[in-house]
């Protein structure tokens, strides 16, 4: 796959073998399906689906729908663009000025947190992924729940990738707009840019002629055998009153191939679609812009160094290229944008399974084909770091009970661990007993529960991404009774376990 010359029949042998290579490797991961872009000076190279959409005999095509999740932020940021290109928003202009009831968990990041930091994650805020999946809380409620929610690092101190930074730029977007956030992409985006299949209610990609259904792994985080899985369906969302996604801000956009050539090349256009300058171009520029480090590269070097993050695009130098690219994942679904300016390349995929590298490999695959590179390997390098990666969540997650003490049992009867624990910005764990065994009901997932060792007891299933094996300590007052339950949801460096506290 080295393009030597220009000759159309050579490049169209090239497209040929990316897409047969491509074929090949769903296989060999067990991926349904792909669809697929490349965009290079202008023209649509290729745009196709790749497997069976529905795993069993439904070919994808360039036109099924899949969900995109994070690389969804980079339409969030564009829409803030267009705002400013209006004069409505200025990007370091504190939150607080255009929403006064905004309030975080810190004084100083209420007062001078901006646009640009949550744009770039630098806010402070981590994950808090279980304040807000699965919760059922709406928008209005996860907004005000964040002055619950700790930071665990100084303003613009470090990279933190949170979800809340882009809700709270949706937020602040409906708020300045009037409009619901789903319909300013519709009609301020979607639209212009003549991505007619494209929708920001996953409902909607539910009710179209052409969708991938989703898929994960048989076994959690285990590579190898291939389940269909349900749709992420927020229990905020009300498809009949199109009420989106709490979060949509940060992951609603449902999109194809097809449609995606046309937003790769608007960036490559730098903010221009029918020769109208639909955002200004210094803002499209600011996007693609490092605001922050990220890193060194990890499993991607030496192709990738100088990594970092603009607004809403990861930045890299790939192979002395300035490269844009985001990933996206959500239940079932692992998607990769990025485009490669000086080179005027495009290129976009989406697969039909749940945390699938596949994605990175393929347009890196796309990248060194069209540069004359061919020492990637990137599939089987994505194929061995998707495993380590699936060890070392298990070995995260299982690590914070750590080292069992054998022989030890619950300081009380099994029946006082039972009841209704609360924390503020969080939905309630309730722990529920019968016939001597605990069960967890949190975010809409329940769970049994297994006596880990003293009053410690581990998932039998999964949480969300948490794994089974996933620990919850419980603890007691001064007078004895069981009070609290202790539980680390997240990674962060700085951010400490959250404590549920028992209601009375």
């Amino acid at each position: 796959m080295r393009p030597r010359q220009k000759g159309v029949s050579f490049v169209n042998d090239w497209l040929d073998n990316l897409r047969a290579h491509l074929a090949e490797q769903l296989k060999v991961w067990e991926v349904p399906s792909a669809g697929i872009c490349v965009v290079k000076d202008g023209k649509v190279l290729l745009c196709d689906g790749v497997g069976l959409k529905d795993n069993e005999s439904q070919p994808a095509t360039g036109d099924t729908l899949y969900q995109i999740a994070s690389c969804s932020k980079a339409f969030t940021a564009t829409a803030a663009a267009m705002l400013a290109t209006e004069g409505k928003l200025d990007f370091d202009t504190p939150i607080i000025e255009y929403m006064p009831s905004f309030r975080l968990n810190d004084d100083y990041a209420t007062n001078h947190l901006t646009v640009r930091d949550f744009l770039s994650h630098r806010s402070g805020l981590p994950r808090h992924e279980y304040a807000w999946y699965g919760t059922g809380f709406s928008r209005a409620q996860l907004m005000k729940n964040l002055r619950d929610l700790p930071l665990s690092a100084p303003v613009r101190y470090r990279f933190q990738y949170s979800n809340f930074n882009y809700l709270i730029v949706g937020c602040l977007i409906e708020e300045i707009s009037g409009m619901p956030f789903e319909e300013f992409l519709t009609e301020k985006i979607f639209k212009p840019l003549h991505m007619d299949r494209t929708v920001a209610y996953s409902a909607l990609m539910r009710k179209s002629d052409d969708y991938a259904l989703p898929f994960n792994r048989a076994k959690d985080y285990v590579m190898g055998g291939v389940r269909r899985i349900p749709f992420y369906c927020s229990p905020a969302e009300d498809p009949d009153s199109l009420v989106g996604d709490p979060t949509a801000a940060a992951g609603c956009v449902c999109t194809c191939a097809s449609d995606m050539a046309k937003w790769l090349q608007f960036n490559l256009d730098k903010g221009k679609v029918d020769g109208k300058q639909l955002v200004r171009e210094d803002l499209m520029q600011l996007l693609v812009t490092t605001h922050i480090d990220t890193g060194d590269g990890g499993a991607y070097k030496p192709q990738r160094s100088m990594t970092s993050y603009g607004l809403g695009w990861s930045l890299y130098n790939y192979r002395g290229h300035r490269m844009a690219e985001h990933g996206g994942n959500i239940n079932g679904f692992s998607s990769s944008t990025a485009f490669v300016p000086d080179l005027n390349l495009g290129v976009f995929i989406s697969v039909n399974m749940d945390v699938a590298l596949i994605a990175d490999a393929f347009v890196q695959e796309t990248v060194d084909a069209v540069m004359g590179a061919t020492d990637g390997n990137w599939y089987q390098r994505m194929l061995d770091n998707n495993k380590a990666m699936f060890d070392r969540v298990k070995k995260f997650y299982a690590a914070f009970g750590g080292t069992p003490v054998p022989n030890t049992k619950p300081s009380h009867p099994i029946g006082d661990y039972a009841g209704v624990y609360e924390a503020p910005g969080y939905r309630r764990f309730l722990i529920t007993e019968k016939d001597g065994k605990l069960t967890a009901d949190f975010n809409h997932f329940v769970v049994g529960l297994k006596h880990f060792h003293y009053d410690s007891f581990a998932t039998e299933d999964t949480i969300g991404e948490l794994p089974a094996g996933f620990v919850i300590t419980f603890g007691a007052n001064p007078k004895g009774e069981i009070s609290t339950l202790s539980a680390t949801l997240g990674s962060e460096q700085g951010l400490k376990p959250i404590i549920f506290t028992k209601a009375k």
